[in-house]
């Protein structure tokens, strides 16, 4: 997979909070489901025990909370000496990916995606490929939507053979989606790039630059998380 994509996506996960533990994060967003109904939804998926409606309404509070954070912090972070999350990485870009890495878990297992971190709080090659679809949707990358479609589909097989089993197996290892995830990787590094020598530009511009990254996250972050939101919906492993 593109080296500069996974380098820096690893980096974002180094973040403390990054990395969403999927069993915690069902349990706590369904505390009301009686504690069979929570195995099936860690054990297989959400849409099993909880109505659509009701994992929908979870999704948009998710987007809006994340909305709020990712722009407040944006804002600080334009400010030259403001927070500084990474050496390597603008801080302001490194908030807003924080986000668009923790958005993409949640809504990928509120809609019964798998875990994509290992027991050792790793992310697995199937995270990868898995994150790099959903944050490529994010991008409007083509045949990220598609991949995530393919993804669903053998996660659903996987499911329905191995109930108890909630560790990913390789989805690597099918060349199509190999290629795939090497094409999506390479845009979103490219994306990166670019976005890094952009923003750096913005600094030299104390406050001002500031109200620019605030309003930019804004306008940026909620759609791209609803769009996510919508092929995750279309795409619910059931």
């Amino acid at each position: 997979m593109n080296g500069t994509w996974i380098t820096f996506l690893n980096g974002i996960l180094k973040m403390p909070g990054a990395k969403i533990d999927r069993a915690a994060f069902l349990s706590n967003t369904f505390k009301n489901l009686t504690p069979e109904e929570r195995r099936i939804c860690i054990d297989e998926s959400p849409l099993k025990v909880v109505d659509a409606a009701t994992i929908d309404k979870k999704a948009s509070s998710i987007i809006n909370v994340h909305t709020a954070k990712v722009t407040s912090l944006s804002a600080a972070a334009g400010i030259p000496g403001g927070i500084a999350m990474l050496a390597t990485i603008p801080a302001d870009m490194a908030n807003y990916y924080y986000h668009v890495v923790a958005v993409g878990q949640k809504l990928g297992y509120l809609y019964g995606f798998p875990d994509m971190v290992d027991d050792k709080g790793n992310l697995t090659g199937d995270g990868e490929v898995m994150l790099t679809a959903f944050i490529g949707v994010m991008n409007k990358v083509q045949t990220a939507n598609q991949l995530i479609k393919s993804l669903a589909i053998e996660i659903g097989k996987r499911i329905s053979e191995e109930t108890a089993t909630r560790i990913a197996g390789n989805l690597l290892s099918k060349q199509i989606v190999a290629q795939t995830v090497e094409v999506i990787a390479k845009k979103l590094g490219t994306q990166i790039t670019s976005r890094t020598a952009s923003r750096s530009v913005t600094k030299l511009i104390p406050v001002v630059s500031g109200l620019i990254c605030g309003a930019l996250t804004y306008t940026t972050f909620r759609p791209q998380a609803k769009r996510l939101h919508a092929s995750l919906k279309a795409n619910a492993i059931r």
